[in-house]
């Protein structure tokens, strides 16, 4: 799901950091010069196993880039690059961003390239975007998910995020989860294998 000038609002909360940091991780925000990098996951169709699928042009990492960079000017929300402390190697992504359901919705996603995969690094990044979110005055964060998705799943409940309804879309059950503003500063820390949410994973 993309951020585009629809999804354009008001802020009603302060502007997220640009960078945060982990025990194990750098979070930043994307720049241009990061597309190479970026397009190394984006084009992994081991990673990108959700909606849309695989990238298979630089170009479409760029403008992906250039849509969140868009989309915190308007917002305020940030969407990460995840970067390993002590070598600095790109290992995925995770954010905010205002969801598709209306202009004020938020939704967090993630991603971790798969050769990563397994080691917690989705909820690290993930409980240190929702920390900022709180201290941000953000409020409610939700999350969609396939039912079939277990690993997001697993990892969203650790987080504080309970299932509030489903929809169809493409044809397939999608899981609407949200985690109250309360429930956000308690996540932090919590560290559990996940992969992406913001789709179909």
């Amino acid at each position: 799901m993309e951020v585009g000038p629809e999804h354009e609002r008001r802020q009603e909360h302060a502007a997220m950091r640009e960078q945060l940091t982990t025990r194990r991780l750098e979070l930043r925000c994307f720049r241009p010069r990061d597309a190479e990098e970026l397009h190394a996951i984006f084009s992994d169709p081991l990673t990108r196993t959700f909606t849309g699928g695989a990238f298979t042009e630089p170009a479409q990492t760029r403008r992906w880039i250039e849509r969140r960079m868009q989309a915190f000017a308007d917002t305020g929300l940030a969407w990460y690059g995840l970067r390993l402390q002590g070598t600095g190697q790109l290992v995925g992504n995770c954010g905010l961003f205002p969801g598709p359901s209306g202009p004020t919705v938020t939704e967090i996603g993630y991603e971790i390239h798969q050769p990563h995969q397994g080691r917690g690094l989705a909820a690290e990044a993930a409980a240190a975007v929702l920390a900022e979110a709180t201290a941000c005055a953000v409020g409610e964060v939700w999350a969609t998910v396939r039912p079939d998705n277990a690993a997001s799943l697993r990892l969203t409940a650790r987080l504080g995020f309970t299932h509030r309804h489903t929809r169809q879309e493409g044809g397939r059950p999608l899981l609407y989860l949200a985690c109250p503003a309360e429930a956000t500063a308690d996540s932090a820390g919590d560290e559990t294998a996940g992969r992406w949410t913001a789709a179909d994973g």
